[in-house]
């Protein structure tokens, strides 16, 4: 049961994506919504080594990211509460102040869903590079009990195809019940999809897999075949024409290491639609 969702306002070209999904899932399940910005001051100060006599140019930089970054704060409040307001939606809208990791941690526990972008969280459009990596945040929001996360693409699409990678795994097991479980989209069709096994195994894992969601009160396609997820997911996607993608643990581990497996790792770098990320 969704009732509480919270959404990740971001100030980039994911937010309105991100803002337009909470809204209709809110709608969809009667539930509450909860608009988080997150500035990180002590980031936005870093500005590399000063060299002797630029620290006025250094300061302005520093005051000049503040400012841009404020700025795109209130245009995003502004984008979600008018949103909230013509969908008839109770929100609520909390402005914070320091590490974005942290502060996520704390306001998702207290929450049945988060919603933000898949390649931009808290950067408001003026950080990037090395000093800033999404795919880490996700890793590090998972394994710190943040789930299930949205993370959705740049571009909208009504959910309409769900494809579900199924490695066989007790993590991706768990990622597809969650997904089952929620029924997030009425009238949606799954497709469950699993790569690199035996065909007499992938089988086996598409047939159990299929019973679970038919006891759920859906009937799932299924489709196996040879080659790795890594390789095949997105083409699959692409083929299939799926709205969204879930995904849990790879056979190689999504939260093992210290960055997501390699599937999920591409997955979260090349997607073009958004992903479904429980466990």
């Amino acid at each position: 049961m969704i009732k509480r969702i919270l959404v990740g306002l971001g100030g980039t070209g994911f937010t309105t994506v991100a803002i337009r999904r909470a809204v209709e899932l809110a709608q969809i399940h009667k539930a509450q919504l909860t608009g988080i910005t997150v500035i990180d001051g002590e980031r936005l100060r870093r500005v590399g080594p000063v060299p002797a006599g630029a620290g006025a140019a250094a300061h302005d930089l520093r005051e000049h990211r503040l400012q841009v970054s404020q700025q795109r704060v209130e245009e995003a409040i502004s984008e979600f509460e008018s949103a909230c307001n013509a969908g008839g939606i109770t929100h609520r809208v909390r402005r914070e102040k320091g590490d974005p990791f942290e502060l996520m941690v704390l306001r998702a526990r207290y929450h049945d869903l988060v919603i933000f972008g898949l390649r931009s969280i808290f950067d408001y459009g003026i950080l990037g590079g090395d000093d800033y990596n999404p795919s880490d945040m996700l890793r590090r929001l998972l394994s710190k009990g943040v789930r299930p996360i949205i993370a959705v693409s740049e571009e909208y699409r009504p959910i309409r195809r769900v494809l579900i990678a199924y490695s066989g795994s007790m993590e991706s097991a768990k990622t597809m019940r969650r997904f089952v479980q929620l029924r997030l989209w009425p009238d949606m069709t799954l497709r469950i999809v699993t790569f690199e096994h035996p065909p007499d195994k992938a089988e086996q894992l598409c047939r159990d897999a299929a019973e679970y969601c038919r006891a759920h009160g859906i009937e799932p396609e299924v489709h196996y075949g040879p080659g790795s997820p890594k390789e095949r997911l997105l083409p699959e996607a692409a083929d299939w024409e799926a709205d969204i993608i879930v995904i849990g643990n790879s056979l190689r581990s999504l939260l093992s290491r210290k960055l997501f497996g390699e599937t999920a790792l591409h997955m979260i770098r090349n997607a073009d639609r958004p992903l479904f990320l429980c466990q």
